[in-house]
C-alpha cells in the first residue's frame, strides 16, 4: 500500500460492480408507514365530515355531586314517549349551581345524586323542545312594559355571536336597582368558523341560559349569566329554537338527605 494514496491497489483489473441491493421489506414500510396514518380515518359512530364536527360540551360547565350529601332527586317521564336528552338541577337560591342528572338505560328516567340540603328547579332537555321550572324571582314580579323593553334591548345586544335571541320567560322587580331572571335562547344561525380555519354553513350553535339583568339607572343592562345547555346543531338535528315549555312542578323541589321520589312526571 502506498503511504499517499489511502486507496488500496489490487490489479489492474477493474474490480466488478456489486449487483443491486435486494428491497428491504422491512425498510419499505417504514417508508410508506407514516403515509398511511395521514391517510383520513373515521372511527365507527363518529359524525359524518358534513354532518358536525363531533364537539361536545364540556362537563365542566356543571356544578360536581358533593360525596357528603346523601340528597338526591329521582322521577320518570314516560307519558312523552321520546328519550331524555339531558336532565339538569340549579339550586333556586344559588344560580351558579347547575348539576347533571344521570339517565336510565331507557333514556325515560333521571337521577341527581350528592345534592346538598336546599331547594332545587328542574330543567328537562329533549331533541325538539325543552320543559323548565326554574326560579325567577322570590317576591311578586312588579316589572313594567318599560322594563320589558329596555331588558329586552340590553340582551339583545349582548353576546353578538348569537343572531338569533328569544326571551320565554322574564320576572324581576322595577325601580332603581331592580333586579331579574330571565330564561334565554340564542341561536347562531350565521356560518360558523371552526379553530382549524374552516367555516361551515351547514351547522348552526345553540344556547339556553339564565339571563341575570339589573336596572342601573339609564335603563337595565345584563349583569351576569348562567348557561346551562350549550349544542351543536348538525344538519340533521332539529334546527332553529326549540320549543319551550314552562312547567311550575319542576320547581321548588326541597331535597334534605335522602333521595326526593318524584315518581311518574306529566309534562303536559
Amino acid at each position: 500500500m502506498n503511504p499517499s494514496n489511502p486507496h488500496p491497489i489490487t490489479s489492474g483489473r477493474p474490480r466488478a460492480a456489486k449487483p443491486p441491493a435486494e428491497p428491504n421489506l422491512f425498510r419499505l414500510a417504514a417508508l410508506f408507514l407514516p403515509l398511511v396514518c395521514l391517510a383520513p380515518f373515521f372511527a365507527a359512530g363518529a359524525p359524518e365530515p358534513r354532518s358536525g364536527t363531533g364537539t361536545r360540551q364540556s362537563s365542566h360547565l356543571y356544578t360536581a355531586p358533593d360525596p357528603a350529601a346523601g340528597g338526591g332527586i329521582h322521577g320518570r317521564v314516560s307519558q312523552l314517549e321520546k328519550p331524555i336528552v339531558s336532565a339538569f338541577a340549579q339550586a333556586s337560591d344559588d344560580w351558579k349551581r347547575v348539576y347533571r342528572g344521570d339517565l336510565s338505560s331507557d333514556r325515560m328516567e333521571f337521577t341527581f345524586s350528592g345534592l346538598p340540603v336546599g331547594v332545587y328547579d328542574l330543567f328537562i332537555l329533549y331533541a325538539d323542545s325543552f320543559y323548565e321550572g326554574l326560579s325567577l324571582t322570590r317576591d311578586e314580579n312588579t316589572l313594567t312594559d318599560k322594563d320589558k323593553a329596555s331588558i329586552k334591548a340590553a340582551i339583545m345586544k349582548s353576546t353578538a355571536f348569537f343572531n338569533e335571541k328569544e326571551i320565554h320567560r322574564c320576572e324581576g322587580n322595577t325601580g332603581y336597582a331592580g333586579k331579574a331572571r330571565c330564561v334565554l335562547q340564542e341561536v347562531r344561525t350565521r356560518p360558523v368558523t371552526l379553530q382549524s380555519a374552516e367555516t361551515r354553513s351547514n351547522i348552526q350553535i345553540r344556547s339556553i341560559k339564565l339571563i341575570l339583568p339589573e336596572d342601573v339607572g339609564p335603563g337595565w343592562s345584563v349583569i351576569n349569566s348562567r348557561e346551562i345547555v350549550r349544542q351543536e346543531v348538525a344538519a340533521t338535528d332539529v334546527r332553529g329554537f326549540l320549543t319551550h315549555h314552562f312547567v311550575p312542578e319542576l320547581g321548588h323541589i326541597r331535597v334534605i338527605d335522602k333521595i326526593k321520589e318524584l315518581g311518574n312526571l306529566s309534562l303536559q
